[in-house]
């Protein structure tokens, strides 16, 4: 009696391309979904020294006010010029205010002029889209010199809320 040999089929060990293709798929759909651009690019102008926090909030899409040591911009648009007047607490020094002619009271006439127009653009564009994404929400990205007065803040800030602008956000160099 003879025995048989088993025969044994012969395999090709090669790749398989479907788990393979699979894994990269997985792999792919976690990198889009934790993958986020900021969009935002916030470039301080050079006479302006910004404050630095512990911030960790990224920035949003807003309307951008830089209020300098010279002047105040909107959305790199300048709307008008700051001067330098001798300060009365400080005898010999300078300090930095919104000129006479521009004020009635707190509210900077040529800024709301400027922000009125700014949101009056925002509301027309999400109506036109008609989605909450363009709507317009009130937000200022709000840039200001770290030695600037509180003064000179407080008439933009309410000058802003005159201007249906209602959240503040300021710019700030994130501290590492």
């Amino acid at each position: 009696m003879a025995l048989k040999q088993a025969r044994r089929r012969e395999v090709e060990d090669g790749l398989n391309i479907t788990s393979m293709m699979d894994m990269m798929t997985i792999i792919l759909v976690f990198l889009l979904k934790s993958y986020s651009t900021q969009d935002i690019s916030v470039a301080p102008s050079e006479d302006l020294e910004l404050p630095v926090s512990s911030v960790k909030k990224a920035p949003e899409v807003a309307v951008n006010v830089v209020v300098s040591k010279k002047n105040i911009v909107v959305d790199g648009v300048p709307v008008l010029n700051l001067e330098h007047v001798p300060d009365e607490d400080n005898p010999g020094q300078k300090k930095l205010q919104v000129p006479e002619d521009e004020r009635n009271g707190q509210l900077i006439e040529s800024l709301l002029d400027e922000l009125s127009k700014k949101a009056e653009t925002a509301k027309d564009l999400g109506q036109q889209t008609g989605s909450d994404e363009h709507s317009f929400k009130g937000r200022l990205l709000i840039q200001c010199d770290k030695k600037l007065p509180f003064e000179v803040l407080r008439q933009v800030m309410y000058t802003a809320g005159q201007a249906q602008f209602s959240e503040f956000k300021f710019v700030v160099y994130k501290q590492e």
